[in-house]
């Protein structure tokens, strides 16, 4: 889920000049329209659960305690639900750095995965309301993968039921283990689910230009330091039970670099063959610097699995990646401007 960035986009005008030669972006298309593809898998599954588990409340009369009596149908719903979300959200993190960075696509992302609330405030306030089954309306909630984590995991109060439920059946309740809020659930997985399909077919009508995909990677590599990390350094992932965060809570965040960093290299395989001909060295170490960028952060998930990381370690980290990410962009914005396309 990126924060902060929009389109460090191209100068108007430039499309006719700086496209002649150019190498075919073909595959740039391909991968978004392959990884969204997968996406609306997933928020359809995340749909349809929602819906079921909507019904089973709905039987109930929204006696959350009654329903928490029917641990076998809920829990099916709910683990359903949930991992709708965990094969969507990832996918996302897959084409985000496209989708943020092409200012035909860039709403999308606000309204998805980056947007904040009316409350938080900010530039990228979302642009909708979700109108509940019930009539209620939460007036700009924030990003939809956000409103349906905080709804999945319990993270956002008024989201969920406020009843305990032993979802994995281990015997205890332990984090994340809420009934949600089945009137929110449902309108916000519809929502992400039609959204979705919305950016598929804004993304089907796009044709991608150099100017889009040097304006997106110069516009989004930048962001591995004051977005991914930070939001990692202040998650479950590194504090544990002390982060008071209610993102990116179920997916850690170095996972979704790995996602990010996959998108800008599948976009700079699109312009690998111009750059190379004019600089070959420049060409091998931008796709280095991608590559190291990746390994990192895989490392980092790795990790993750069998230690958490202080604080202090993460600043370090922190520091270490962004260091790396601002020479490669650095060496972007040569290779534009060395094929004669701007970026502002």
């Amino acid at each position: 889920m990126t924060r902060v960035w929009i389109l460090m986009g191209a100068l108007a005008g430039m499309g006719a000049s700086s496209q002649a030669g150019a190498a075919d972006l073909s595959g740039v298309k391909t991968y978004l329209g392959g990884r969204l593809g997968s996406m609306v898998g997933g928020t359809r599954a995340l749909s349809t659960a929602a819906d079921r588990y909507y019904e089973l409340a709905r039987a109930a009369n929204f006696d959350y305690r009654k329903l928490a009596a029917q641990p076998q149908a809920v829990r099916a719903a709910l683990t359903a639900a949930r991992a709708g979300w965990e094969k969507a959200s990832p996918l996302y993190e897959d084409v985000e750095g496209i989708v943020a960075g092409v200012e035909s696509l860039s709403r999308f992302d606000v309204i998805l995965d980056a947007g904040t609330s009316a409350a938080e405030g900010g530039e990228d306030v979302v642009p909708f309301d979700l109108k509940l089954p019930s009539g209620r309306v939460l007036a700009k909630p924030g990003n939809l993968f956000g409103v349906n984590e905080g709804a999945l995991w319990g993270t956002v109060k008024a989201y969920s039921s406020g009843v305990p439920f032993d979802l994995n059946g281990n015997g205890k309740v332990e984090f994340g283990e809420w009934l949600p809020d089945a009137n929110v659930l449902k309108a916000a997985a519809a929502e992400l689910d039609a959204q979705g399909r919305a950016l598929q077919a804004a993304a089907n009508a796009w044709s991608p230009t150099r100017e889009d995909v040097f304006g997106a990677l110069v516009g989004n590599v930048p962001t591995v330091g004051p977005v991914f990390f930070e939001d990692w350094k202040t998650s479950p992932f590194v504090l544990g039970a002390k982060s008071t965060r209610k993102d990116f809570v179920a997916i850690s965040r170095m996972s979704d670099l790995v996602g990010n960093v996959g998108s800008w290299q599948a976009m700079y395989r699109g312009l690998s063959a111009d750059v190379k001909a004019r600089n070959p060295a420049l060409d091998g170490q931008i796709a280095a610097g991608l590559q190291d960028l990746s390994a990192l952060a895989e490392r980092l998930v790795a990790r993750e699995k069998t230690r958490r990381y202080t604080p202090e370690q993460a600043e370090a980290l922190q520091q270490e990646a962004q260091n790396r990410a601002t020479v490669v962009a650095g060496r972007i914005t040569q290779a534009a401007a060395l094929l004669g396309v701007k970026v502002q």
